[in-house]
C-alpha cells in the first residue's frame, strides 16, 4: 500500500513537472533617465488633499468638495474631465456617488487606466495612505504626462469613489463602458506611501472572478528593475495565487477590472514583520496619518508606477491570455491550460466515480432507488435553502441593512455588531423548517423503504459531483473546497455507538472550510466570531449568489444525509 501510494505521488509530481511551461518573456526598455516621479512631491500633494479634505468617505460632503476640487485640478492640466453621478444603497440608506475621470487622448483611442479613490473608510479621519497616497501619485503622474507629446494609447486617470464598499467607482466605470476590450491595461493604486514599508507587493485577484494577467505583473518587475529601483513589485507565491483564486474576492480597485478580463493588478505597499501590527493598527482607523507618510515610500511606489505606464506605452502589441493559472517565480515556469483543465475535471470525476464503487460494493443502483435518498436529501437541502431565503426577507423588511455590494469595511461597526433579533428569527426559523421539513419526509418516506447509509453516500456523492461541476463552470480553483468531503466516504453503516463517530468524520469534512473561514475571520479581518454575522450579512445582500447558495447547501445537506438518519414516523421527534 505504501509503495502504491509513493508510485502515486512520483506520477503527480511528473505529471505536474511535464505540464509547466515557460512563463510569458517581458523586456522592459525603460530608461532610468526619463522617470521624472519625484517622493517630495507626492508628500505635499498628500498633505494638501487629506488636509483640505478629511472625512472625505462616501456620501459625505467632503466627498463631494473632493470630487470638485479633483476635476478643477485635472482642468488645469489639461485633462479632458468629466465627472459621472449616480446613486447606490448602503447601510438601507441613498448615497450619492461620483466618479472624476481625467483622459489624455493619445494616437490611439486604446486605453490604458490608472486609478486611485479618493473616498476613505468612515472609520479613519484623514485617510492618508488610503487612498490620500494613492491618489498623490495618481495626480502626480497625470501631471507629468500631460505635459509630454501626444502619447500611443489613450492615459485614463480614475478618481474613484466608493472603494471602500466594494470597489463602486471602479465597477461602475467598467459596467458603463462600451467596450472593455478597448482598455488594455489597468493599474490601481492604494495604501502606498507609508514610511513603515519595505517594498511593494501586487494583487491580482478579480472581483469574484478571474485572476490578473501574468503578463502584466512580469512587466512592473521588469520594468522596476529597468530603472534599476529596489522595490520591485513583489508576485504572490503560489499556495496564495491558488487560494486568492479559490476565493476571488478583490480589496482593491484591480478587482472589478480583472473581472471583465482587462490585463490589471492592485499595487501596495509591503509591510515587514516587525511593522505588522503597526499597520494593522494604522489601517482603517483614526491613526491612518499624514505623519506616517513618507516622500521615500511615496517615490519608490510613484517612480515604479510611471515606469509601468511607459513600458505599456512602449508596446506594440499586447500579449492574449486568459484562465487560472499557478506561476512559480524561482522557476520561471507557469502550469495553466489542458494540464490545468485534466486536474480540475479529474476532481469533479472523482465524486462521481466514487458514487458509482459505493453502489457496486453494495449491490444497489441508484437509479433504480432514487426515491427515498431523493426525499431524505431535501428534508435537509430545503431548510438550508429556506434559511438563506430568510436572510433576503429580513433585508425586504428592515431587519438587516441593505448594501449595495459589500457589507461595511473591514473595521465597520456593524460587523462587529450583530443584529441580535435577527439572529434569533433566523435561528428560530431554521429550526421550524427542519422541523418541518422533516415531518412532511417521514410523511413521504413512509411509502418507500427506508434509505440504507450506503445509498445515502452514493446519493450524496452524485449531488457533491454536480456542484463541482457548477464550481468548474464558475471558477474551476474554487474546486479546492470540495477534496475534503472524500472523507464522507468513510461514514459507516449504521450501527449501535457509530453516530458520534459519523459525527466526528462529517465535522472532519469540513475543517478545510472551517479553516478558511478562522483565517479570514480571525487573522486577517481580526474580527473574532463576528465573522459568522459577516458570513450572515454576505449571503443576505446576495455577495454570495443564490445559485452559488444552493450548491453550498446542497453539498452541506449530502453530507448531513449520510449522518442524519431518515425519518419514517410522523410522530417521531427529529
Amino acid at each position: 500500500m505504501k509503495l502504491n501510494i509513493q508510485i502515486f505521488m512520483v506520477f503527480i509530481l511528473c505529471y505536474f513537472v511535464a505540464g509547466c511551461s515557460d512563463a510569458p518573456k517581458i523586456e522592459a526598455n525603460v530608461h532610468p533617465e526619463s522617470i521624472q516621479f519625484s517622493g517630495d512631491k507626492a508628500l505635499d500633494y498628500v498633505t494638501n488633499f487629506v488636509g483640505r479634505f478629511p472625512n472625505r468617505n462616501s456620501g459625505e460632503p467632503n466627498n463631494k468638495k473632493a470630487a470638485e476640487w479633483l476635476e478643477s485640478e485635472f482642468n488645469r492640466l489639461g485633462l479632458s474631465t468629466t465627472t459621472d453621478h449616480w446613486d447606490i444603497v448602503n447601510y438601507s440608506k441613498d448615497v450619492p456617488m461620483q466618479n472624476v475621470v481625467g483622459k489624455i487622448s493619445g494616437e490611439s483611442e486604446k486605453e490604458i487606466i490608472i486609478v486611485a479613490h479618493f473616498d476613505q473608510s468612515p472609520d479613519t479621519y484623514e485617510g492618508a495612505d488610503n487612498d490620500g497616497s494613492g491618489m498623490a501619485i495618481l495626480m502626480q503622474l497625470a501631471d507629468i504626462f500631460s505635459q509630454e507629446n501626444k502619447p500611443k494609447y489613450t492615459l485614463v486617470f480614475l478618481a474613484a469613489d466608493g472603494e471602500e464598499y466594494g470597489m463602486l467607482g471602479t465597477l461602475r466605470y467598467v459596467q458603463t463602458y462600451p467596450n472593455t476590450n478597448q482598455i488594455l491595461a489597468g493599474l490601481s493604486l492604494d495604501n502606498v506611501g507609508k514610511e513603515l514599508y519595505n517594498g511593494l507587493r501586487m494583487d491580482p485577484r478579480g472581483q469574484f472572478r478571474n485572476y490578473g494577467a501574468l503578463w502584466f505583473q512580469l512587466l512592473a518587475q521588469e520594468a522596476a528593475r529597468a530603472i534599476h529601483d529596489e522595490w520591485v513589485p513583489k508576485m504572490n507565491p503560489v499556495i496564495i495565487q491558488l487560494l486568492d483564486q479559490a476565493v476571488p474576492v478583490s480589496f482593491m480597485d484591480e478587482g472589478p477590472m480583472v473581472a471583465v478580463g482587462i490585463p490589471s493588478f492592485g499595487l501596495a505597499g509591503a509591510t515587514p514583520p516587525e511593522f505588522a501590527q503597526l499597520h494593522w493598527d494604522t489601517y482603517h482607523s483614526p491613526r491612518d496619518l499624514i505623519k506616517y507618510q513618507s516622500a521615500e515610500t511615496l517615490g519608490h511606489t510613484g517612480r515604479v508606477s510611471e515606469a509601468i505606464i511607459r513600458q505599456c506605452l512602449a508596446m506594440d502589441s499586447f500579449p492574449a491570455e486568459s484562465g487560472p493559472y499557478l506561476y512559480f517565480e524561482k522557476s520561471g515556469e507557469v502550469f495553466r491550460g489542458l494540464p490545468l483543465w485534466v486536474i480540475f475535471m479529474a476532481v469533479v470525476l472523482s465524486f462521481f466515480l466514487v458514487a458509482y464503487f459505493i453502489g457496486s460494493k453494495n449491490d444497489h443502483c441508484l437509479f433504480t432507488h432514487w426515491q427515498a435518498p431523493l426525499i431524505h436529501f431535501l428534508s435537509l437541502w430545503l431548510p438550508l435553502i429556506g434559511a438563506v431565503i430568510l436572510t433576503y426577507i429580513l433585508v425586504a423588511v428592515g431587519m438587516m441593512d441593505t448594501y449595495h455590494l459589500y457589507p461595511g469595511t473591514s473595521k465597520d461597526a456593524v460587523i462587529y455588531t450583530p443584529i441580535w433579533s435577527a439572529v434569533i428569527i433566523w435561528i428560530l426559523g431554521l429550526a421550524f423548517l427542519f422541523w418541518a421539513c422533516r415531518k412532511l419526509s417521514a410523511k413521504y418516506l413512509a411509502s418507500f423503504e427506508s434509505p440504507t447509509q450506503s445509498q445515502m453516500k452514493q446519493f450524496g456523492f452524485f449531488i457533491i459531483g454536480f456542484g463541482s461541476i457548477y464550481l468548474l463552470v464558475i471558477n474551476p480553483f474554487s474546486l479546492v473546497f470540495i477534496p475534503p468531503v472524500f472523507v464522507w466516504s468513510c461514514i459507516n453503516d449504521r450501527k449501535e455507538g457509530s453516530k458520534y463517530s459519523d459525527i466526528l468524520i462529517f465535522a472532519f469534512g469540513g475543517l478545510f472550510i472551517y479553516a478558511l473561514i478562522y483565517f479570514f475571520g480571525f487573522v486577517i479581518m481580526k474580527n473574532d466570531l463576528a465573522i459568522l454575522w459577516y458570513l450572515m450579512m454576505m449571503f443576505s445582500i446576495c455577495m454570495v449568489s443564490f445559485p452559488t447558495s444552493m450548491m453550498i447547501m446542497a453539498v452541506i445537506a449530502s453530507g448531513l444525509g449520510m449522518v442524519v438518519s431518515p425519518n419514517k414516523n410522523v410522530n417521531a421527534n427529529t
